[in-house]
């Protein structure tokens, strides 16, 4: 699966739903302090470097295309989704890795990823990878809340989180190396019955992270995970079908829990956003000679 294609497929439906939304960019009604980043390998840029874990991107050739071609953590030849996000928002150029080794002051009052490589709504999923599980990086959120307010005092600290964007991406693993990996989850349930737990759970997340100041939050689907090359089978070029339903169950899932949860918690300018990636990114495996890509394995 590309790279590039799944960042700018990423940050493609997130300014259009900016563009959209009240309080846009550029409009003047509404400030973006901080840009925070929860979720998996896809937004992780440097949190697992110093975990015993083989989900870790600090060697070539992930960097080469990175400022200085430096290895990072980022999985990624170059920038990760929340460094463009941010970049793209008027914030700052990258969006550091909260466990990084020389955060600032200024690092903290913009913003930082607490995404962890390996990483799941299912508390399962980390297991094996040994990453942060989602449970986890939200209490790695709290201890960030707790470090703001005695380094720049609590009305400070107030305004950067109320006045930040949350974005949260995560679910691939629970499906490609949880479900469809481990026998466990597969003794237990059904495909659309897990399906239904994942849903549950990262609606869990979501109001967990509400209930901890977070009001602006934007809720990344799951990608066509089927057409990654891990996930063919055989070594065959078509994507597992499966696992694509898979991934189409849960997105349309949490779309309408998103929808109930704008509903339900309309209140304090709380605002939630489903944002997917599925189908611009499966247009773009489908058709990759319109979009000058020659592989897209």
């Amino acid at each position: 699966m590309p790279g590039h294609a799944l960042l700018s497929s990423m940050l493609l439906v997130v300014m259009a739903h900016l563009s959209r939304a009240d309080g846009a960019v550029g409009t003047g009604k509404s400030k973006i302090s901080a840009v925070f980043m929860f979720g998996d390998s896809i937004v992780d840029p440097g949190n697992n470097n110093n975990r015993l874990t083989e989900a870790r991107a600090n060697f070539p050739p992930y960097g080469q295309d990175f400022p200085g071609g430096k290895a990072t953590g980022r999985f990624s030849n170059g920038r990760v989704p929340g460094d463009m996000l941010a970049s793209k928002l008027g914030v700052k150029e990258f969006l550091p890795p909260y466990n990084g080794d020389d955060l600032e002051l200024s690092d903290l009052l913009t913003g930082v990823a607490f995404a962890s490589g390996g990483s799941g709504y299912d508390p399962l999923t980390s297991i094996p990878a040994t990453a942060t599980s989602s449970t986890g990086q939200l209490e790695l959120f709290l201890e960030y809340k707790e470090k703001l307010k005695t380094l720049v005092g609590e009305e400070e600290a107030t305004r950067v989180i109320s006045e930040g964007i949350y974005f949260t991406a995560m679910g691939a693993n629970d499906i490609a190396n949880n479900y469809f990996s481990i026998p466990l989850r597969r003794h237990q349930y059904d495909l659309p019955s897990y399906v239904n737990f994942l849903i549950s759970s990262a609606v869990n997340f979501t109001m967990k992270l509400n209930d901890f100041g977070a009001k602006r939050i934007g809720f990344f689907g799951i990608p066509p995970i089927g057409c990654c090359p891990s996930q063919r089978k055989h070594g065959s070029r078509e994507c597992d079908t499966l696992q694509n339903q898979a991934a189409e169950l849960f997105n349309s899932g949490i779309e309408k829990e998103i929808e109930r949860l704008n509903a339900e918690r309309n209140v304090h300018d709380s605002r939630f956003a489903y944002l997917d990636i599925y189908y611009n990114l499966l247009d773009l495996i489908k058709q990759h000679d319109f979009y000058v890509y020659q592989d897209v394995q």
